[in-house]
């Protein structure tokens, strides 16, 4: 390992930058796992206290109730039976398993008389917070019944309630601080506000699971994951916003970043805005392996997004097999967000901070994307540019040319990065092998 002190001018001061050079290969192996839960061997059904599958009687206190009695015994499993199950928020708890049976549909309320609004808005779905080996598994369906809130609580203007602030939407899954989780299966669909969000959680694993929203749903994130050890696989994605966003925000271990070991392989990505870190960076990522995925009418494929202020050290990212068909914006690395100015090189740079923006020692291998608007877009800032990216074998074609925009140590190696028209944008970027 080698150690580089960069010294930036920024806003007219010197400051000096130091980190540590990795080798170009994956941060993960392509086996990488965590522990799983251990659910005890126990067996409540939600019929057994008052459910009713109708569709229309609120079932929230035999959720509840189930709930409270599996975890009395020491834990066990939560069954939920073929039928449609109406209910307001619950939360689970410690060694329990929430298990969908085929057929069934846990669907939410959209009343607010349903549910409690506190400062920090409206209570979520389903939640769970420092809780130790818990899953949600079956193949039924949890629906977040969100039309109501997209259409009410995204804009001040559309705010029923007579206050200056809008409440917070409910997500439909939350599960924060939570260690050895196990999501497996399930379709998640129409959540008001995010999906499926186990933030500063260690030891998760999310596999063959279904996230379905309009294109058009506001926020409606899929996976908006935090903390140490992720295993996402064989997932399917189609949402109104981030199909799967890594939040580098804050640190489940200060002695580590907010996101360490993450692998996202064998998924598959429609609607929404691709394969994100970000926006919030500033907790730090470091070591993901995003593999063998596929995208399809996505917004962005690769998109690594974070502005001024919300920034920090994203590092030891590898992406490889992936394949790509209509895509926008194929790889996406920017320290401008939520939009790229049209003229990023006539900026002004500011002093280096704590929130400053770092992509680093990024690898991008065995990448195809055609039918684009533009190639890619690698634009950094003036006080601190994108380093140590490399592109092997990466072919892709778009109506417009990639633009890279602060950036050193790019590598291009046999790759073919075609526009229909246009030459490629360059400007105070340290480019090899680009045509």
């Amino acid at each position: 390992m080698k150690l580089f002190a960069i010294s930036i001018f920024a806003g007219g001061m010197v400051v000096m930058a130091t980190w540590a050079s990795v080798a170009a290969q994956a941060t993960l192996p392509s086996d990488f796992s965590v522990a799983q839960p251990s659910i005890p061997d126990h067996s409540f059904n939600i019929t057994n206290f008052g459910a009713v599958a109708d569709g229309k009687t609120l079932c929230t206190d035999a959720f509840r109730k189930a709930v409270a009695a599996c975890e009395k015994a020491g834990g066990g499993t939560v069954v939920v039976p073929a039928g449609k199950f109406f209910s307001g928020p619950f939360a689970l708890d410690s060694n329990i398993n929430l298990h969908l049976e085929s057929g069934s549909v846990i669907q939410f309320s959209d009343s607010v008389g349903d549910m409690k609004v506190t400062d920090a808005g409206f209570d979520n779905d389903i939640s769970a917070r420092d809780c130790h080996d818990i899953a949600i598994t079956g193949s039924g369906t949890i629906d977040g019944n969100g039309a109501y809130f997209w259409r009410n609580f995204v804009e001040p203007k559309n705010n029923p309630f007579d206050a200056p602030w809008i409440p917070h939407r409910p997500r439909l899954i939350n599960l924060n601080r939570c260690t050895r989780v196990l999501v497996q299966g399930v379709t998640l669909t129409n959540s008001p506000m995010f999906h499926l969000v186990p933030s500063q959680c260690r030891d998760v694993t999310i596999d063959g699971i279904r996230i379905k929203a309009p294109a058009n749903s506001p926020n409606t994130d899929g996976i908006d994951p935090s903390g140490i050890g992720f295993v996402i696989t064989r997932c399917t994605i189609d949402t109104g916003d981030d199909d799967i966003a890594v939040k580098g925000s804050a640190r489940v271990d200060p002695d580590r970043p907010a996101c360490e070991n993450f692998l996202v392989a064998n998924c598959t990505f429609l609607h929404g805005h691709g394969m994100s870190i970000g926006s919030e960076s500033y907790g730090g990522v470091r070591n993901m392996l995003v593999r063998d995925c596929t995208f399809d009418g996505t917004e962005a494929g690769i998109r690594l997004k974070s502005p001024r202020g919300r920034g920090g050290v994203a590092e030891n990212l590898t992406y490889e097999n992936l394949t790509m068909k209509n895509v926008k914006d194929p790889i996406l690395i920017t320290s401008w967000y939520p939009k790229i100015p049209t003229h990023a090189e006539q900026y002004s740079a500011h002093a280096v901070n704590d929130h400053t923006p770092i992509w680093r020692h990024i690898r991008i291998t065995n990448v195809t994307s055609e039918g684009g608007s533009i190639a890619g877009q690698i634009v950094g800032l003036p006080e601190m540019p994108v380093d140590d990216v490399v592109l092997d074998n990466v072919h892709v074609s778009a109506s417009k040319p990639i633009q890279i925009i602060y950036a050193r140590g790019i590598r291009l190696i046999n790759c073919d990065i075609s526009a229909e028209s246009g030459k490629p944008l360059l400007f105070k970027a340290d480019v090899e092998g680009l045509q």
